[in-house]
């Protein structure tokens, strides 16, 4: 014991001595989560997300009809229409221009005949203006939206021409379109309680680059074995009356306190200062699953920065090596690249990385509302995986120590 709390000690001096050392622990990965977080807000559907996207509005309808769809906009808590540029009404031309410049992404033009149109009085068509810059598929699906809106007031102004022989009317003769009898769609998100099945930016960016840290720091465990072996102070330490469990545990420990001690920090920043600044909040309701999901990650970390130090011969092998290991592995997890944007293949070769699995579960606790129970599986996958790294690792330094 007095060995493994030596050994402990001196990590930890070695850690804490660089100034450096403390930068990449703590405030490279949290401004990682920062950075993404909120750069990658627009890339991430959410009722959540507060910063909604500017859309114009050429309003020339003379009816009821264009008020409507702009209110429609602002209800579906994704736009904001906007009428008006510098205190000045909006034409096509001027919307054509701004869209032009890449001010603006989409702008809808609505003629005079809006109104008149959805009677079927007269024709009229609604521009949607596209940025040429955006893909084809957002575009997309603004103009399925907005065919929707008018779909159904067409369908409203055919019922209340039936109203008659419903019945089923509103003060002023409009038909009240929810009390309708008929077939209805519905969404529902299956989830174990109100969480939103989409993840927000803050819900990918926070556990994903939770998950990165630990796995990144564990080359400077890699490192330190590799300059100990190179010095001989890993001999000394080995003919001393030292197992090889006793040191292991003892290089590895404070590394175990220090990824916890990271997770807790990038949670508090997804909790507190990333809202603050205009993203989604992040709610954690089962935290003894978020820290067991923690827990679980630091072992594999750990046992792969074991791997990496028993498998390289120099610190200059182990950083590039490693590094190389760690940017395939975080690409394929789906934490630089989510999963929901990859194809099949690459959501399923995203099972053969812990980065995958580890993220999965935080997805899960997040999104999903698991609780421990339900995490454990993922878990245990984990924890193959670092007895895997560790048994590999043991192995190998048992060798080196034996030459």
């Amino acid at each position: 014991m007095t060995g493994v709390l030596a050994i402990m000690l001196k990590e930890l001096k070695l850690l804490f001595r660089d100034p450096g050392g403390l930068f990449l622990l703590f405030v490279l990965p949290a401004i990682f989560i920062l950075v993404l977080s909120v750069a990658l807000q627009g890339a991430f559907s959410s009722f959540d997300y507060k910063d909604r996207m500017d859309i114009l509005v050429v309003n020339r309808d003379e009816g009821d009809v264009g008020k409507g769809l702009m209110e429609a906009l602002e209800k579906s808590g994704y736009f904001r229409p906007l009428t008006k540029i510098d205190s000045k009404p909006l034409d096509r031309a001027k919307a054509m221009n701004l869209l032009a410049r890449g001010d603006f992404q989409i702008a809808l033009v609505l003629p005079r005949a809006t109104s008149r149109a959805i009677r079927y009085e007269e024709d009229a068509t609604i521009e949607v203006l596209i940025d040429p810059a955006i893909s084809k598929e957002f575009a997309g699906a603004i103009q399925h939206s907005v065919v929707n809106f008018v779909q159904v007031n067409q369908i409203r102004v055919l019922m209340e021409l039936l109203a008659d022989v419903t019945g089923r009317t509103t003060d002023g003769g409009k038909v009240d379109m929810d009390d309708l009898p008929g077939l209805k769609v519905k969404q529902v998100y299956a989830t174990s309680g109100e969480i939103r099945a989409f993840p927000t930016s803050i819900q990918q960016n926070v556990p994903g680059w939770t998950v990165f840290a630990p796995f990144w720091i564990a080359q400077i465990l890699a490192i330190n074995i590799i300059s100990e072996r190179n010095s001989g102070a890993y001999r000394r330490i080995m003919v001393a009356p030292v197992s090889m469990t006793a040191y292991i545990a003892g290089k590895t420990a404070p590394f175990f306190l220090i990824n916890l001690a990271q997770g807790f920090l990038m949670f508090c920043i997804g909790v507190f200062v990333l809202p603050s600044l205009g993203g989604p909040a992040l709610a954690v309701n089962n935290v003894m699953a978020l820290v067991l999901v923690t827990a679980a990650i630091s072992a594999v970390a750990i046992a792969f920065g074991l791997l990496m130090s028993a498998m390289s011969d120099s610190s200059f092998h182990v950083a590039s090596v490693s590094a190389a290991v760690l940017i395939i592995m975080t690409v394929l997890g789906g934490i630089m690249v989510p999963k929901f944007v990859m194809p099949a293949f690459m959501q399923k070769m995203s099972l053969a990385v812990p980065h995958g699995w580890a993220l999965d579960a935080y997805l899960d606790i997040l999104v999903r509302d698991y609780g421990v129970a339900q995490v454990l599986p993922r878990v245990g996958v984990l924890l193959l995986f670092a007895l895997g790294f560790a048994l590999i690792a043991t192995w190998r330094l048992k060798r080196i120590s034996r030459l």
